[in-house]
């Protein structure tokens, strides 16, 4: 795998949010993305959250759910198993090692994570700390 695509990147491919044609660019040019089972809970539960703070209206929910089911029926979208004993692990090594000074999250953590394990050698995120923390395990990080 070549870049592993933060969550809330990818929901901004389903919905119109700040960085929105950023994340479009930087997912243009990578002909499959990883997809882990963290990443599909988060990604239908911002979409639903959005709906149930009424930014976007019901069918646009139904249509954002419909384009990401449709994107990981065609491959776009592709389903990897991380070893996730493996992710867990590293994710603590990383969080002894980089969080007192990133302050990052435990959800920063297991992306990143999640990411090594995949073996990506970029990483994709809107997110300052998990930009930080992805570039000490060594990443290219593209930070929208």
């Amino acid at each position: 795998m070549d870049a592993y695509f933060d969550s809330g990147v990818l929901v901004k491919l389903y919905v119109l949010e700040d960085n929105s044609a950023e994340a479009a660019h930087a997912a243009a040019g990578v002909p499959q993305i990883p997809l882990i089972p963290l990443h599909e809970l988060e990604i239908r539960n911002a979409l639903r959250a959005l709906e149930g703070r009424q930014l976007i209206a019901v069918d646009q929910l139904q249509g954002a759910l419909a384009a990401f089911d449709n994107d990981i029926d065609t491959r776009r979208l592709f389903r990897v198993s991380a070893s996730w004993s493996e992710v867990y692990a590293s994710a603590e090594d990383l969080s002894r090692r980089h969080t007192a000074d990133v302050l990052c999250r435990a959800l920063d953590l297991l992306h990143v994570a999640s990411a090594l394990s995949l073996k990506c050698v970029a990483f994709v995120t809107a997110d300052r700390r998990q930009a930080q923390l992805a570039a000490l395990a060594g990443m290219a990080v593209t930070e929208l």
